[in-house]
This record gives structure tokens, sequence and C-alpha cells, in this order.
């Protein structure tokens, strides 16, 4: 029904966006980390999801289309619904979800509140495979203009290549595949060389 809403930013909660377009109030609810860098009064976007209940008409939005293809991605899986969806896209960057998900990373998974050890593993089951399917039908996710299809060209190729897809960009992985590569040797798989790269850039090293 509503692809996007944009107009002037009146107000924001916790968890909301109040946008005055043409004189009516959308409340659009989102991520806490998508609103922190919007400024009241400014003229935003939200690109948005209907949520149809028999009790509830609700908007869910966020400033950029990766967001809200991430968000409803997770809507997907079971027992998830858009409270623990928003809590998952507020934890980082949609790349960073994306990453733990494909490396199976309970751990970061289960740092968002309200997903506990069991919940982290069925995103996991459910999303890992779909998210690499679709990077290998050659265009990603397209989570930033910079995404490049996934190379077949050996492990480290295939690992750059879902970096790609996640939305890094090349010099921003190089060094630590290399490192990662000089790690696990010549028989490092991809997985290998994923977990040890998304863990050394959230480390900062």
């Amino acid at each position: 029904m509503y692809s996007y809403i944009s107009g002037l930013l009146r107000a924001k909660t916790a968890q909301a966006a109040i946008i005055d377009n043409n004189g009516i109030g959308y409340r659009i609810f989102t991520a806490q980390r998508a609103l922190e860098p919007l400024r009241l009064e400014d003229t935003v976007k939200f690109y948005t999801y209907l949520l149809v209940r028999e009790d509830e008409l609700s908007l869910y939005g966020f400033p950029e289309m990766e967001a809200l293809a991430l968000f409803e991605m997770l809507l997907t899986v079971t027992g998830i619904g858009p409270k623990a969806a928003l809590n998952i896209c507020g934890a980082g960057s949609s790349a960073e979800i994306y990453g733990a998900i494909v490396t199976g990373d309970v751990g970061w998974l289960t740092k968002v509140q309200g997903i506990g050890k069991k919940t982290a593993e069925r995103l996991i089951l459910e999303l890992k495979e779909k998210i690499a399917r679709n990077m290998g039908d050659g265009g990603g996710f397209m989570l930033s203009t910079g995404a490049q299809p996934l190379s077949t060209s050996g492990a480290l190729g295939q690992a750059l290549g879902a970096l790609l897809s996640l939305g890094y960009q090349e010099h921003e992985v190089d060094k630590h595949l290399k490192q990662a590569r000089a790690l696990f040797g010549a028989e490092a798989t991809v997985e290998e060389l994923l977990k040890a790269v998304l863990r050394t850039m959230a480390e900062g090293r």
C-alpha cells in the first residue's frame, strides 16, 4: 500500500518517527539506530512496511531500502515479530547482521535484546541458506552501490564476494582477508575466512 513516505520529521520517540506529509502525521516504527542521525524539521524519507492484523494497523520503516529488506526477511523467521525484528535491525548495520547470520555467530545475535540462544539458532537455520542462495545468484542483496557478484574462484574469492555482497568495500576487507588466509592457510574454508574477518573488523583491529 505504501512504498515510502516522505515529509517533515515532526517528532521522535524511542522507536518511532512522526512524519508530516501534507498535513497528515504518520507514525512509523523504526530502530533507534535509524532515528539517531535524523533532526527534527528535516525532510526525510522512510521506506515502509504496513503490518495488518485484526487488532492492529501499523507502519514500520527505515531511511534505507536495504534496512527495510532486512526487516522484512527477519519477519519470515518463525517466532520473530516486528518488535524483535526492530531490535535486531538496531543492533548493527545491515552488513553486520547479515554477516552474523551467514557465519552462524550465535554469540553476536544473543547480544540483541530479547534474542536468546534458541531464537538465534533459528535465525541462522532459517536464513543462512536463503542469504547464501541470493549471493550465489550473482547479485547479492545490493546492500550498497559497491556490491558485486559472488566470485567462485576459490575460498578467498568467495569470501571476498560474500563481503562485497554484504555491503563492504574491497579496500576495507583486503587486509583482514590476507590476515585470515595467513592464519588458516591454503585449506581455509569460506566460513572460516568470513568469521575471522568479521570478528577482527568488529574488534576494530
